[in-house]
């Protein structure tokens, strides 16, 4: 069950040390040292080591294995793989890579073969799982010939966007010897199994569904993608798809939340002086939007007419939204939900308040941006789980304020109250509620939200019922811009080995938050810093990272250091055991220390600093991501992330003879995948 297979019900009491310690010091929030608490313990295995190499590495005692992995069919009677070729190990069109799995696959997540509420606990032998596919990689996906380093043809753009997106399939699990499986389909379009594309119809709604720019935007798509495969068979949908799928989550009512992050980057400009495109920029809310994403700045090698800025230019509003889908039911349209804002989503974490609300909290990953979480206007009905399908539709969304003494509150995202804040040079009003829903990096910032490190996953352990028990944490995975070196009371930084500034945080670090009586819908919090990320060998702990500087990486906070153990670098994403233990993910760690990304393990209970284990680590050049617990606890999942695309000495790969600089998974071109791990005699993993 992902990351609320758990039981976390007495961590409030423990919180309420915590809150009354924040409360009653004056002091800036740190790590909560309460002589009440127990000394924090460690996970019970043995830790790897450090190590650059090209594989999965795991503790003593445990084993891997790829479970699936880019380019595996989900139907039966599809061509297998070729895995001896360079590149796509399939026939590389959008028609074939719609039906496999795609790549960068990240967030995980495993749902009951039969819908149930409470979700079961213990083992299963089948099951559905979600996987997000976050981007493509040109280079290691559509490899050119004859000496140019990428295909640029139709048939290889389009199914570059067709890696993206999401996939659903069914799995088996054999008890006895505690391997997992893919289950096929049993031919295309039957069944469960299927990918959600950037192609794909979807259905908007909230306050922004009619929004100009959507409405805009959806007809063209309609009008390019229906010259090619026909009118959507929904009424109001648009083949817009999804794309650029970081984390997500899942709901109790049984459906797969994913997010949209970086879909800037998937946009191209053909012609800067398009008709379309100069009357959209003579808005001023439309040039400051393309001005805080720049999504013409990054994909330069086309694609599809609809990415075009040139013919649609307001096709960036159609994503950056979570996006839900019903892993089972392939008739149902994927809707995105206008109501929890237009952001570079890392994440959707539902929980349960204490009036039955769903509240979703999610972060904004890029430097500076904001924690956000919205609360649901109705209520959930454990009964009627078709009607809970719409609790996403409605509600107040809200972006958080931190506050130097360790207090905080939740700032409604309104027009009315956006509209009341002074307005700087160039800020034009919000039209409605919609307005600000689509620009509601513009209304956080308008209201005083705090600006964090790139806060990727915001999750809260809940209860057997998904009841949240109040804490939770925010992953912040770092902040190396210059307009955010200063930091502030929630994004710390450490002095400068000269003694001379402050550093830029190279490392991240994990914030906690205690929501008001426990209850996730309350509107005031208290918070600490609950670890830093680094070196906690000393409070300077100097490391010549992988640009040559020189820097502090030290995990001290305060005069006093917040973890033992393992170092690491630059956390991405959390997953809780029912023992309390928190398995995090890093993106980034090789830049600063001499190790593949990997796994985490520390305790999210019991007095500091936390004793930091390392669990596994993923090939060279990978990231890891999607930490997944299966529900009896006896199965670790992640997903390994753009294989190959990087060299141990950070050099990227470009198409360069030499590369790609991997040859994960089977020793031929690099794929990436999702592996499972568990230990060789079948017990609880972590132990």
């Amino acid at each position: 069950m992902s990351t609320r297979s758990n039981s976390f019900a007495d961590l409030a009491c423990e919180s309420l040390s915590r809150r009354g310690f924040l409360t009653a010091t004056a002091a800036l929030p740190s790590l909560s040292l309460m002589a009440s608490e127990a000394q924090a313990a460690p996970a019970g295995f043995k830790a790897v080591a450090e190590n650059r190499l090209d594989t999965v590495v795991v503790p003593e005692g445990y084993v891997w294995q790829p479970l699936i992995s880019w380019g595996e069919p989900l139907f039966e009677g599809m061509a297998p793989l070729q895995p001896e070729k360079r590149g796509a190990p399939f026939n590389f069109t959008r028609a074939e890579q719609e039906n496999r799995f795609g790549t960068h696959n990240d967030m995980l997540a495993l749902f009951p073969a039969n819908w149930a509420y409470p979700w079961p606990e213990g083992t299963v032998t089948r099951a559905i799982m979600c996987v997000n596919h976050e981007a493509v990689s040109p280079f290691m996906a559509a490899p050119g010939s004859d000496g140019q380093p990428i295909d640029t043809g139709t048939d290889a753009l389009e199914a570059l966007y067709a890696c993206m997106g999401v996939s659903v399939f069914d799995v088996a699990h054999d008890p006895a010897s505690g391997a997992w499986s893919v289950v096929k389909g049993p031919a295309i379009g039957v069944g469960r199994n299927r990918r959600v594309t950037p192609f794909s119809e979807v259905v908007f709604d909230g306050s922004a569904a009619n929004h100009p720019w959507i409405v805009k935007a959806g007809a063209i798509v309609n009008e390019v993608e229906g010259a090619r495969s026909g009118a959507p068979k929904v009424s109001g949908a648009v083949k817009a798809g999804t794309f650029q799928n970081c984390a997500g989550g899942f709901t109790p009512w049984g459906t797969y939340l994913t997010a949209e992050e970086n879909f800037n980057s998937q946009f191209f400009t053909s012609n800067k002086t398009s008709p379309a495109l100069v009357e959209a920029q003579a808005d001023a809310a439309f040039a400051a939007d393309q001005s805080i994403y720049r999504y013409d700045n990054i994909w330069r090698i086309g694609g599809p007419a609809q990415f075009d800025l040139s013919r649609n230019p307001h096709g960036p509003s159609l994503y950056g939204w979570i996006v839900e889908i019903d892993p089972y039911d392939p008739d149902w349209r994927p809707h995105k939900h206008t109501a929890l804002g237009r952001k570079a989503n890392e994440c959707a974490t539902t929980v349960l308040s204490k009036t039955n609300k769903a509240v979703v909290y999610t972060g904004d990953d890029s430097n500076n941006q904001f924690v956000y979480k919205f609360v649901s206007r109705d209520q959930f009905d454990p009964t009627n789980r078709i009607a809970n399908r719409s609790l996403l539709a409605h509600g107040t969304l809200y972006a958080a304020r931190l506050e130097a003494d360790g207090t905080g509150r939740w700032i409604a995202l309104t027009a009315a109250a956006a509209n009341r804040a002074p307005r700087g040079p160039g800020d034009t009003p919000f039209a409605n509620d919609g307005d600000v829903m689509v620009r509601c990096r513009e209304a956080a910032l308008r209201l005083g939200a705090t600006k964090m490190d790139r806060p990727e996953d915001v999750e809260s352990p809940t209860d057997g019922s998904f009841r949240g028990t109040g804490t939770v944490f925010v992953m912040c995975t770092g902040n190396q811009s210059d307009s955010g070196r200063a930091g502030n009371a929630a994004n710390p930084r450490r002095k400068t080995i000269a003694g001379d500034g402050l550093e830029r945080n190279h490392q991240g670090h994990i914030v906690r938050i205690e929501e008001a009586r426990q209850d996730p819908a309350a509107l005031t919090f208290t918070w600490d810093i609950f670890a830093v990320a680094g070196d906690p060998s000393g409070e300077v702990a100097p490391v010549t990272n992988a640009e040559g500087e020189v820097v502090n990486v030290s995990s001290w906070h305060l005069g006093k250091p917040t973890t033992t153990g393992d170092r690491f670098a630059m956390p991405d994403n959390i997953t809780f055991d029912h023992r309390k233990f928190g398995w995090i993910t890093t993106d980034g760690t090789p830049r600063t220390f001499p190790c593949n990304d990997g796994v985490y393990v520390m305790p999210t209970v019991g007095k500091g600093p936390r004793p930091v284990k390392r669990f596994l680590t993923v090939p060279v050049g990978a990231e890891c991501c999607g930490p997944l617990l299966a529900w009896d606890q006896k199965t670790f999942f992640c997903g390994v992330q753009h294989v190959g695309a990087e060299s141990i000495t950070g050099q990227d790969y470009r198409g360069e003879p030499n590369g790609p600089y991997s040859s994960f998974p089977t020793g031929g071109w690099p794929r990436d995948a999702v592996v499972y791990v568990r230990r060789r005699d079948g017990g609880t993993v972590g132990t």
